[in-house]
């Protein structure tokens, strides 16, 4: 893993823990630990306290396989050593201000989620390549009031090993770039 740190003595480990590993054991989430993720994304903040997200996961079974079959297959060959697999969904029917935030919402009750995850020594990957006809298929959501966002899985670091070689050089934290990049102090953007 690179080592990765920040620029500011004051931040919090979880944010320089939490990267997003291919490698998982199967080794399985309890019902304790999934029940404590989901309660961290319920405090997530929320415009008008809308919630307007969804998280869609299985951890056994035929739903297990049938989120796995939804997955890009990219995707489906690493994501399936992990216990947890599901979907992230937003309401869509929101509208004005409410409609505007939604996917901030959604995102910091995945960051809040995802935190939590990493506080509790699991790890949480998400990822975009999803078939969304065959997620909306699968999940019955309505197009008209729900949009499908990410795939998501969740459990135990695994051995990098395990993964497809063209994959195993991949399996390290990433850096950031500073913050300095984004924060600005300034009413504008630069050129």
């Amino acid at each position: 893993m690179t080592n990765r740190t920040s620029d500011s003595i004051l931040l919090a480990d979880v944010f320089v823990d939490r990267w997003s590993p291919r490698a998982f054991s199967p080794a399985p989430v309890t019902e304790e630990q999934l029940a404590s993720v989901f309660e961290a994304a319920r405090w997530a903040p929320s415009w008008m306290n809308n919630q307007p997200w969804y998280f869609l996961y299985a951890t056994e079974g035929p739903d297990r396989d049938a989120f796995l079959d939804v997955f890009m297959d990219f995707n489906r060959d690493w994501a399936a050593k992990a216990p947890v697999i599901g979907l992230i969904l937003a309401r869509t029917e929101l509208e004005g201000f409410m409609g505007r935030t939604r996917d901030f919402d959604v995102g910091a009750a995945t960051m809040a989620m995802t935190l939590q995850a990493t506080m509790l020594g699991l790890s949480v990957h998400l990822l975009g390549g999803v078939d969304v006809d065959a997620s909306f298929a699968l999940t019955g959501a309505n197009r008209d009031t729900t949009e499908i966002l990410a795939g998501f899985v969740m459990g135990h670091q695994g051995d990098p090993s395990t993964l497809p070689e063209s994959l195993q050089a991949k399996e390290q934290a990433s850096d950031r770039k500073p913050a300095a990049a984004f924060a600005l102090r300034s009413t504008r953007l630069p050129d």
